[in-house]
């Protein structure tokens, strides 16, 4: 009686598997890319180094809406990252002012100290200076630039 049920639960399983053959094998490949880049082996791993109450907790987080929800906005963002980034004048800009971060970071750090009643005279000749005009005047056309943006309410 219960190699019965076995057999019928066994021959349900194998219509199940033949009717959706079709589904099964569309989804081969992507198992097969997926098996060769880790994934799999990294499941496995941590269906290995997790109790089971572990897990649940584990499949709940990500398959809630938050996770799911939170996991898009990141992408978008990484993908507008990569898609400014990618422009050669932005990398060249960007590159050119991290590679010199520690000079704007010294440079902020002496002006910051300028004591009493020497700050109209120092103001006056840091605006005299012609590379800090034109860091003032980068800012301000990068704040107009946001503020067009900003105005126009563009959501990509």
């Amino acid at each position: 009686m219960a190699e019965n049920k076995e057999n019928d639960r066994f021959e349900s399983l194998l219509m199940g598997i033949m009717d959706n053959a079709d589904v099964i094998e569309s989804l081969l490949p992507l198992m097969k890319r997926l098996r060769q880049a880790g994934i799999f082996d990294l499941f496995s791993s941590v269906a290995r180094d997790y109790v089971p109450t572990d897990i649940e907790f584990l499949g709940h987080f990500f398959s809630s809406r938050e996770f799911t929800y939170a996991a898009l906005k990141s992408a978008n963002l990484l993908l507008s990252f990569m898609y400014a980034f990618s422009d050669e004048k932005v990398s060249d800009m960007l590159k050119n002012i991290m590679f010199n971060l520690r000079g704007v970071v010294d440079q902020a750090e002496s002006v910051s100290t300028t004591q009493g009643k020497q700050i109209p005279l120092e103001v006056y000749r840091l605006l005299r200076d012609p590379d800090t005009r034109a860091g003032i005047l980068a800012s301000l056309g990068a704040m107009k630039a946001i503020g067009e943006i900003i105005r126009k309410g563009e959501k990509v």
